[in-house]
């Protein structure tokens, strides 16, 4: 019961903001957006985000991404997405390049992913699977003292995201199911359920709201709560 209480809480306690999360296939102008989200969990306890994100579609084979999140937990992300694309008769085929660094200073640790993933997205579902590598690193370190980076060379990532009405429509609903996003990198055994929706007030500001559920020991028999966020705000497309 606390737990649909805390849930219930979240969405009276978001306030409308400039922000946004992920670029819709179909933008072919630069964009920059702003976000604020709140959010709570186990380790954490509650916290806000502010979030900067930019988008560059280079030309109609390629495009990247940056992405900056400071939060009052603490802890600071810088991650940059690089996609060469191919268009296919229906939707597109993607590689995607991702690099991400966390700076963890409540905890004195930094934490580095890098990604490699193969994605097919049309107007109503994008897919996305490969691999990443994550370093994680005390500070302050000392070389060959008993602080030890950790380092995990494999782990496999994923994402499956659908949409109720095509992609480029003024406005949509998404359900998503993955373990990346721009600003986190989980293990392949912990996945994050996001549910989403924006509308176009004109042709450059788009205003969205989305949440993120996340649960511990999913693959396991004992799956409980870990964590939620919510978000809100507006994209200005150039």
């Amino acid at each position: 019961m606390k737990k649909n209480i805390f849930v219930f809480a979240l969405c009276s306690l978001l306030f409308v903001s400039v922000a946004t999360a992920q670029v819709q296939p179909g933008d072919t102008t630069y964009s920059m957006s702003l976000h604020v989200g709140y959010g709570h969990n186990l380790t954490y306890g509650s916290y806000a985000n502010f979030d900067i994100d930019a988008y560059l579609p280079i030309n109609p084979h390629f495009d990247m991404q940056a992405s900056i999140r400071t939060s009052t937990a603490n802890f600071h992300t810088v991650g940059v997405q690089l996609r060469p694309k191919f268009i296919l008769p229906v939707g597109e085929l993607y590689l995607e390049d991702r690099l991400m660094a966390r700076w963890v200073s409540r905890d004195d640790f930094n934490d580095f992913v890098h990604a490699l993933s193969l994605g097919y997205k049309m107007q109503y579902v994008n897919v996305q699977v490969g691999m990443s590598t994550r370093i994680i690193i005390p500070q302050p370190y000392v070389f060959r003292s008993e602080d030890e980076m950790i380092l995990e060379p494999f782990n496999v990532i994923y994402r499956v995201e659908a949409f109720v009405r095509p992609r480029t429509s003024p406005w949509n609903i998404s359900l998503c199911v993955a373990n990346i996003d721009n600003y986190q990198v989980e293990r392949v055994w912990q996945p994050m359920f996001y549910l989403g929706g924006w509308y176009d007030i004109n042709d450059h500001w788009r205003v969205r709201l989305s949440g993120k559920y996340k649960l511990a020991g999913m693959f396991h028999l004992n799956a409980h709560y870990y964590g939620a966020e919510l978000r809100a705000g507006a994209e200005y497309r150039f």
